[in-house]
């Protein structure tokens, strides 16, 4: 049977078992990738590429800690190919967000001036951040209220702390922007994204668990008798 396009995103999305507001009451994923890839079938074929594109730039375990010229150069031009302004507003988002923690990597690292002016690809930015290079949180702490501890947890090498209070800040954005979006893709989009956080949150809880076990057997803390 084929749907009108509203009617078939109100049925996927009403399939889709919904998120917690906290990300961090998320225990396990709410259903698996296999599952969530069938209710996607749903999507109409420009809407499916789309959302392709997005989780190729946004997909949590693809990013790294670094941006150069050439992965800025790749973003923006990926963004251009998508004709959804509110998708792109969701990359850009991303993209800035990468862009200042790596100035906060680079000043951390030593770096007395900022990098070349392409490498951040926004002007906005480039601007703020060349005139406060020398500020903690380059005079943005009022736009962005979590600089300052993610600049902390930076300089104290806490890189599971600062990656939570990162799924944090994420996790609440997409939360922000599904306002007024339910039944469209723009509700798959974000439904999708915050699935990824969730994945890759749990995924890490797993990896933490296993690593902590081995700490204890390697210390001969944990005593195992069959």
């Amino acid at each position: 049977m084929k749907y009108p396009a509203n009617s078939k995103y109100t049925m996927l999305m009403t399939s889709l078992p919904s998120h917690k507001k906290d990300l961090f009451d998320e225990k396990q994923l709410p259903l698996s990738r296999i599952q969530l890839d069938k209710r996607l079938s749903l999507l109409e074929l420009q809407d499916a590429a789309d959302l392709l594109k997005i989780e190729e730039l946004l997909h949590w375990s693809q990013i790294k800690k670094d941006i150069d010229q050439l992965f800025v150069n790749q973003t923006i031009e990926s963004i251009k190919t998508i004709n959804n302004q509110f998708i792109k507003n969701i990359i850009i988002w991303r993209l800035e967000l990468r862009i200042i923690l790596a100035a906060l990597r680079m000043r951390n690292l030593g770096q007395k001036t900022p990098p070349a002016k392409k490498i951040f690809g926004f002007d906005y930015w480039y601007f703020i951040m060349t005139k406060n290079w020398h500020l903690a949180d380059f005079g943005l702490s009022k736009q962005l209220p979590w600089l300052p501890e993610a600049n902390e947890l930076l300089i104290a090498n806490k890189p599971m702390k600062l990656e939570r209070l990162l799924f944090s800040v994420v996790w609440e954005h997409y939360h922000r922007q599904s306002f007024g979006h339910y039944f469209n893709f723009e509700a798959v989009v974000i439904y999708v994204l915050r699935w990824d956080i969730v994945s890759r949150w749990s995924g890490n809880n797993k990896e933490m668990a296993v690593k902590r076990f081995n700490d204890l057997l390697d210390k001969q803390l944990l005593k195992i008798e069959l």
